[in-house]
């Protein structure tokens, strides 16, 4: 088949192609709830999968202003459309800045501007849903790569949450036969992985990870984030209101489940500012982030163990020894780069493993982390 006489690849032909590589080249891209960069890694796969390169993309501020209207439900169709293909073009630019010496393979998680894993009466009918933005077209266009996009909503479909989908690649990169682990990340959300020395990887969302101190970090200076925690570390935990929210009932819901700005962003961070000076506030985040962590970690452990912790939460230094203050006996707390991966390229490279899986078309979510209700393929598939 040919257009204007350029051949015009089949994508059965382009798959075939790419399952035949031994060691394939795979970018995998992610911006996750704090909206606040796209991570970028390449990565080699393999019987275990290889880091090549990593970096992180600051989005614009003017690109984070917009995106924040839409999470608060203040964005039109249209700026939702032209965010959509704006982040496309700023997904393929990011893939372009790690593809020396080549990649055959795009897998973009996108931008999550909504997720409701929770069903809701929505015009006469019960509704779930979850929607990513970050036009793949574009991203398969400008990278002349087969891409993968849009990998919650068969998950969703078959009656999961759509969350958490990084488990099945914890489990290629961190298990160790010698040790129980948990891989932790800090990211807008938390969630963690139980990857056990033998036996089957559970998983769930454990509440805010980065989204409620960034909301209260805006409130307080107008900037994205308390960074390293400095304003938090001037402040002193308020018990009334870390009670308060530790007493949130998603803490006490059963697993599976997963969870999003909606429950702990900025409309949380409303509710509680004035209720304390900022710094107080900021520090109660911290511990209240630390505890809703340990609370769901508790659960999992057998004795020795030890706790992988990525995501950009890793950098806020009260929140690390909040962590630490309340680890159990005989649980080690390790920063991801300590295990070989750097801390914030965990879920970049998450998804360049699930996109692997996709193209050999095998299910990759864990229907004990997401619900649902079989294994199923994650995610659409795009032709240059």
């Amino acid at each position: 088949m040919s257009v204007a006489g350029r051949p015009v690849p089949l994508m059965s032909d382009l798959l075939t192609r790419y399952r035949a590589l031994e060691t394939p080249r795979v970018v995998g891209l992610m911006s996750g709830t704090s909206a606040d960069a796209i991570d970028a890694a390449l990565v080699e796969m393999g019987p275990r999968p290889r880091l090549l390169d990593f970096r992180s993309h600051p989005l614009p501020a003017e690109v984070r202003r917009r995106l924040q209207e839409v999470f608060e439900d203040r964005g039109s169709p249209r700026e939702i459309l032209r965010l959509h293909w704006l982040l496309g073009e700023l997904f393929a630019r990011a893939a372009l800045s790690v593809m020396e010496p080549g990649a055959d393979l795009v897998a973009s998680h996108g931008q999550t501007i909504a997720h409701l894993p929770q069903a809701e009466d929505f015009c006469g009918e019960s509704v779930r849903g979850t929607l990513q933005i970050g036009e793949g077209a574009v991203i398969a266009r400008r990278t002349g790569c087969l891409t993968v996009c849009d990998f919650r909503p068969a998950d969703l479909a078959a009656g999961g949450q759509g969350a958490p989908l990084v488990p099945h690649a914890d489990a290629l990169l961190f298990r160790d036969p010698h040790v129980d682990r948990l891989a932790l990340n800090l990211g807008g959300m938390a969630n963690l992985t139980w990857i056990p020395s033998h036996g089957e990887v559970e998983a769930c969302d454990t509440g805010p990870g980065n989204a409620l101190l960034d909301a209260l970090a805006w409130r307080a200076t107008g900037r994205p984030c308390d960074e390293g925690g400095g304003l938090a570390a001037r402040g002193q935990v308020l018990p009334e209101i870390l009670a308060e929210l530790m007493a949130h009932p998603y803490l006490s819901r059963p697993a599976p489940k997963s969870t999003g700005r909606e429950e702990f962003g900025r409309a949380l961070a409303d509710r509680l500012w004035g209720r304390g000076n900022p710094e107080d506030l900021l520090r109660t985040a911290a511990a209240f982030t630390a505890a809703s962590v340990m609370l769901h970690v508790q659960r999992y452990l057998r004795g020795e163990a030890q706790i992988l912790v990525g995501g950009g939460g890793v950098e806020n230094l009260v929140l690390m020894v909040e962590l630490s203050r309340r680890l159990p006996e005989g649980v080690r707390l390790l920063r991801m780069e300590e295990v070989g991966l750097p801390a914030q390229a965990r879920e970049a490279v998450a998804f360049a493993i699930l996109g692997h899986e996709t193209a050999h078309f095998r299910p990759a979510n864990v229907p004990r982390a997401t619900g649902a209700s079989c294994p199923v393929v994650l995610g659409r598939i795009l032709v240059p």
